[in-house]
């Protein structure tokens, strides 16, 4: 792709969205995107009450284990299977897989049934979303890339907010088979839309090889992830997650190597936009899985917050998340927005920190300060990041690339979550009270702090190759 010049700044506008040429497809994309997060605030409210009914608790994990594996390897391989079968019919049979998985979960008579609806749904929903990403710069222009990210981020929030209180009422009103099965009308509309959005002309059918060994080095990795928050000793814990990462290591490294590949060109090298963006991608929610784990535990231990306020206090992240991601879309510059790349790891650096600072003096405001750091930073940060990544690949891997983003990303969390999990495990948490809890707690905060330098310094690099190469303008390139 020829480096079109970033100064260009030509400003989208909103109401393009929702003209003929845009409405359908900035409705399909924003609902296979959000169809993800809308399932999975669903299923996090029912499924408590859902084990009540049927039994089964020890399984519980596994509801959401399963579908986070099996999205992630999905969507790794959505690239390949678009490919083979056109980007129509994976949309439309990944839709009909989605139903089912959520017309089984929904009448499951038992928790090894509600499994396997899970897994089928997770199956699916990998390749909806990153099939989506796909789609962002086949079918709009670069110029409102960054206005498709802003109603990308309305829609999260909308889930975010919405899902826990539908699923709530409903499991309250009717029952926990009712919140599950409330995800059906959504993926009917999404089924009406395919047909219409993506055309014949988006089809780039071709011969692949599918790369089994490598995706299922993947499945092994993400697997002893997940054991290793539930093994027994601290000892087999740290050894699967050792494990685990010396198999995406070698997996990584095999893919530059030996064909069929898996990843694009240049993915997590550290000379490379397409790599550095990888990594920052990653990294980031590993570092913000402890505020996902851990903040709302220590609030409720340390400062006896109901699980209400608490749970009021976490939505702080997501509210400034989505607030500053639409804000940036709708007032930011090309030349802003590609500063954002390492404004966005560098806030959450000082976000967590500040979690950390905000427990050691038991400061509400400094805590909330806090939180909208967090915030910030992926809202400023994954936008633009997400539209250099897909804009810098070169043509014939620019499905591939865009496909990576979400399921990068969603693997970032698992990885934290489960990491976290062994680390604060290992510190024994769970017993601890009073300082030595406020200790472990900080413990924690500090190491995810840590960990988000390493994101900083990828968002740094990656800023400056971006800016001294003007790659990615956000003016010039993709649909017309």
């Amino acid at each position: 792709m020829a480096a079109p010049d970033i100064s260009a700044d030509q400003q989208g506008r909103w109401a393009e969205l929702v003209t003929p040429r845009y409405l359908f497809a900035t409705a399909t994309v924003s609902l296979g995107i959000v169809l993800f997060a809308f399932n999975a605030f669903l299923v996090a409210t029912a499924l408590p009450t859902a084990v009540k009914d049927l039994g089964g608790a020890p399984l519980l994990s596994w509801a959401t284990s399963l579908y986070l594996i099996l999205s992630i390897l999905s969507g790794t391989s959505t690239a390949l299977v678009m490919h083979r079968i056109g980007a129509r019919w994976m949309f439309i049979l990944s839709a009909l897989a989605f139903l089912a998985g959520t017309l089984v979960a929904g009448l499951a008579p038992s928790m090894p049934v509600l499994l396997a609806g899970r897994a089928l749904q997770g199956v699916a929903a990998g390749f909806i979303e990153a099939g989506c990403y796909v789609l962002i710069p086949r079918l709009f222009p670069s110029r409102l890339i960054p206005k498709v990210f802003g109603v990308e981020a309305i829609a999260w929030a909308l889930a975010a907010f919405g899902g826990p209180a539908l699923a709530g009422y409903l499991a309250e009103a009717v029952s926990w088979r009712a919140s599950l099965l409330s995800a059906v009308p959504l993926v009917v509309v999404f089924l009406a839309l395919v047909p219409v959005v993506v055309a014949r002309d988006l089809e780039d059918r071709r011969a692949v090889q599918v790369p089994w060994v490598k995706l299922g080095g993947i499945a092994v990795g993400m697997l002893l992830i997940t054991l290793a928050s539930i093994a027994g000793s601290n000892a087999a814990k740290f050894g699967m997650l050792a494990l685990a990462a010396g198999i995406f290591v070698v997996t990584a490294l095999s893919d530059r190597w030996r064909l069929p590949r898996l990843f694009p060109h240049g993915a997590f090298a550290l000379n490379s936009i397409t790599g550095l963006g990888f990594w920052t991608a990653l990294v980031m929610p590993v570092a913000q899985a402890a505020a996902a784990v851990f903040l709302v535990y220590a609030l409720q231990f340390l400062w006896q917050y109901s699980a209400l306020e608490a749970g009021l206090v976490g939505a702080v992240m997501a509210l400034s998340w989505s607030s500053s991601q639409f804000l940036l879309a709708t007032f930011g510059t090309a030349r802003f927005r590609l500063h954002m790349i390492w404004v966005g790891p560098v806030l959450l650096v000082a976000g967590l920190a500040g979690i950390a600072a905000a427990l050691a003096l038991e400061s509400f405001a400094t805590l909330i300060a806090a939180q909208v750091a967090v915030g910030l930073a992926f809202g400023l940060n994954w936008s633009p990041l997400s539209q250099v990544v897909m804009e810098s690949a070169p043509a014939a891997e620019r499905d591939g690339t865009s496909a990576l983003l979400p399921t990068i990303m969603a693997a970032g969390y698992g990885i934290g979550a489960a990491v976290f999990g062994v680390v604060g495990n290992a510190l024994h948490y769970a017993a601890a009270e009073g300082e030595t809890l406020l200790g472990v707690m900080l413990a924690i905060f500090l190491i995810a702090a840590g960990i988000g330098i390493a994101a900083a310094v990828t968002g740094i690099r990656m800023a400056v190759l971006v800016l001294r190469r003007g790659t990615a303008s956000f003016a010039s390139a993709g649909a017309p």
